[in-house]
């Protein structure tokens, strides 16, 4: 009896390979196909249609591949929001969320997706894009796995990803601080590994330069993720000779630092220093005075993954690389009216 592994053999390709030019899927040169077709015809192969058929069987089941770990929730409290939208989104199709852990003992991120990916446990992954890699994209590929990165790989890729326009939103922040008469404009944020500051920051120059602001280096705050390393980095931001009028603060967090050190300097907000943050949670609910942010809704993030995901389900050789979920203000109260 021949089976795929004869026809891989004799063609001198892989058995994924030969599974994809059964399923006719993506991927696969035309040179390849013909080679393996012709195979096949000469071998007298025919596909076992109930194997095909099993192998293509659902499970209703999506993961979720990212690091879980203790404190994360604090570190990370917008990886939720985009969680249960996902959730929604799938449970509403019939379909069901699983985590997949990344941060296992003992194994590197890309072996544990490998693995899962292989065992077919589900139907399509949707992963952070921090552990977006070659490596991984070639796994994705290869086996015409349905995925999708929340937030874009840091490489070219033809992965599919979700993101919010991060530059967008730093040019919201920057255009509503110059409409309230603004005109020394700083930003505190995290470090130079934070990917989504380092976009923020970007978005943030380019509206100045767009502007005609100088933006001095000692303008450029970064920060760990610290109430109290804030606090000293806008301590010395509002000590400087010629202070900000207007501070951008990269998330929530970065807020609460400010905030109680513009208190501390005995400046007034928003008379003397307005403050503006990126998202309403979870910590703007909090503070006073209420701050003025730029909100981005990723609850509908989620929602838009999954459902592309399960479009993708349906059809592997879909790519999606988009920008969803647009950011609004919410004007408050550390900001002129």
């Amino acid at each position: 009896m021949v089976t795929i592994r004869d026809i891989a053999a004799q063609a001198g390709v892989s058995t994924a390979t030969v599974s994809k030019v059964i399923n006719d899927k993506q991927y696969v040169s035309p040179q390849t196909r013909e080679k393996v077709l012709a195979v096949m015809e000469r071998l007298n192969y025919a596909p076992n249609a109930s194997a095909a058929n099993l192998a293509r069987r659902s499970s209703k089941t999506v993961l979720y591949a990212d690091r879980f770990y203790k404190g994360l929730p604090y570190a990370n409290p917008h990886m939720f929001d985009i969680i249960c939208g996902v959730s929604h989104e799938l449970s509403r199709k019939g379909y069901r969320l699983s985590l997949l852990n990344l941060d296992a003992a003992g194994k590197k991120p890309e072996k544990i997706m490998e693995e899962a990916v292989l065992s077919r446990v589900a139907d399509g992954i949707i992963l952070n894009c921090a552990f977006a890699t070659p490596q991984t994209e070639k796994l994705m590929l290869r086996l015409d796995y349905p995925h999708i990165c929340i937030g874009e790989p840091g490489f070219t890729s033809i992965m599919s990803w979700i993101d919010t326009n991060h530059t967008l939103s730093a040019n919201l922040a920057v255009e509503h601080l110059l409409a309230r008469g603004c005109r020394r404009l700083a930003i505190i944020g995290g470090q130079k590994q934070d990917k989504i500051f380092m976009e923020r920051l970007r978005g943030f120059l380019a509206a100045a330069e767009k502007n005609s602001l100088a933006i001095p280096e000692a303008y450029i705050a970064y920060n760990r993720p610290d109430i109290r390393d804030i606090f000293r980095s806008v301590t010395e931001l509002l000590g400087l000779p010629e202070r900000p009028d207007g501070i951008v603060c990269t998330n929530s967090l970065i807020m609460a630092g400010a905030l109680q050190a513009v208190k501390k300097a005995d400046l007034k907000v928003p008379e003397e220093v307005s403050l503006i943050a990126f998202d309403d949670y979870p910590y703007s609910p909090l503070l006073y005075p209420h701050p003025t942010v730029i909100d981005i809704d990723l609850f509908s993030l989620g929602v838009q993954a999954g459902n592309f995901l399960l479009k993708r389900i349906k059809d592997p050789t879909m790519l999606i690389q988009t920008y969803t979920a647009l950011p609004r203000l919410i004007q408050r109260d550390t900001t002129r009216a």
